[in-house]
């Protein structure tokens, strides 16, 4: 074979390649065109059934009867979408009821056990929509379903299914979970609070648990904020790990309570200086005005965090607070002068900004 050949050779794969490129985009544009008109008509359908039931001059089975008309995979992604943008919580529990009867839910819920991750999917969201207590068992080994996305969407079915022993499964997870699908539960744990308490509390009170389990627990319950967890996290400001001790601090800034603060003044004289910056940074989101002379002298601490978080939580006691900032300022210590007069000319708008960073 002479070069002439190698070189036709060549030349021919690429028109080819070019060709079956071509080919594949216009194909695949073909399709998302397709996907885009289906989506047009199903909304189109669902648009006026939805608003004279909003509106109380229609029902929900009416909606229900149009979603039954429509494509399994489409019913399922309307439903809910409607269920999280369009209906007001307090009419859930009718619309999951008339829900109940559409094909499209009967048929998610079959692959709740299918080996493709994406039929679990649709599952846990159906149950999101139609889920009753009785449907626990089916929810339960979603829980636990190795891919995130599906667990992420059996975590929202929990306020539907509303059952405290998955919540607790829920619970004890957590610490478990990415960032971002922590955030999502959170949120479905809000919904589900009075499910949530007791696991919670359950949880805060093990103290052979793994430091990072209680540093998320700690955060779920700043989060919740729930009265009752107020005790659970003090109890765990003496732990041996800072890493729960600083959780502690920044919990406890939703627990406006004379214990709250006294906790948070032990913390501030803690031997880490995040734990340190973290109690100063919650005394004064709680406008702990009895602790002001601990903070005026923590100003001379030796770490710059804590010196600056104690300054912007003076800033946030009001005149006593901004008082004691002026007469830092003329502090024969060279930290805290420098950090009194950095912060008192901050306006109020500005401390509280930098206060919650």
């Amino acid at each position: 074979m002479t070069l002439l050949h190698v070189l036709v050779v060549i030349a021919v794969a690429q028109v080819l390649f070019v060709l079956l490129l071509a080919v594949f985009v216009f194909l695949r544009r073909e399709r998302l065109v397709r996907r885009a008109r289906r989506v047009w008509r199903g909304r189109a359908i669902l648009n006026q059934p939805l608003a004279r039931w909003l509106v109380g001059e229609g029902s929900v089975k009416q909606l229900a009867d149009q979603l039954k008309v429509l494509p399994n995979p489409s019913a399922l992604a309307f439903a809910a979408e409607i269920l999280d943008t369009r209906v007001p919580v307090e009419q859930h529990s009718g619309f999951g009821k008339a829900m109940r009867d559409v094909p499209a839910m009967r048929w998610a819920l079959k692959g709740a056990q299918s080996w493709r991750w994406w039929r679990r999917l649709d599952a846990a969201r159906a149950l999101g929509i139609v889920g009753r207590r009785d449907d626990a068992p089916v929810l339960r080994p979603l829980l636990d379903d190795p891919h995130a996305a599906v667990r992420l969407a059996a975590t929202q079915a929990l306020a539907a299914v509303d059952d405290e022993r998955l919540v607790r499964v829920a619970v004890a997870r957590y610490p478990h979970e990415a960032l971002a699908v922590r955030l999502f539960i959170t949120n479905t744990l809000r919904a589900v609070w009075k499910q949530s308490e007791s696991p919670l509390r359950d949880e805060l009170a093990r103290r052979d648990a793994p430091a990072r389990d209680l540093a998320a627990w700690l955060g779920l319950a700043e989060s919740l904020n729930l009265p009752s967890l107020r005790v659970g996290i003090t109890a765990l400001a003496s732990h041996d790990d800072p890493e729960v001790r600083v959780a502690v601090a920044r919990a406890l800034r939703r627990f406006p309570h004379a214990e709250s603060v006294e906790t948070l003044r032990a913390l501030l004289e803690d031997p880490q200086d995040f734990v340190r910056a973290g109690a100063a940074q919650a005394l004064g989101a709680l406008r702990a005005a009895e602790a002001q002379a601990q903070l005026e002298r923590r100003l001379t601490d030796e770490a710059w965090w804590v010196r600056f978080r104690c300054a912007l939580a003076l800033a946030l006691l009001g005149e006593p607070g901004r008082a004691a900032l002026r007469r830092a300022r003329q502090s024969p210590d060279a930290y805290a002068r420098d950090m009194a007069v950095m912060t008192s000319g901050l306006s109020d708008g500005a401390v509280l900004e930098l206060a919650d960073v």
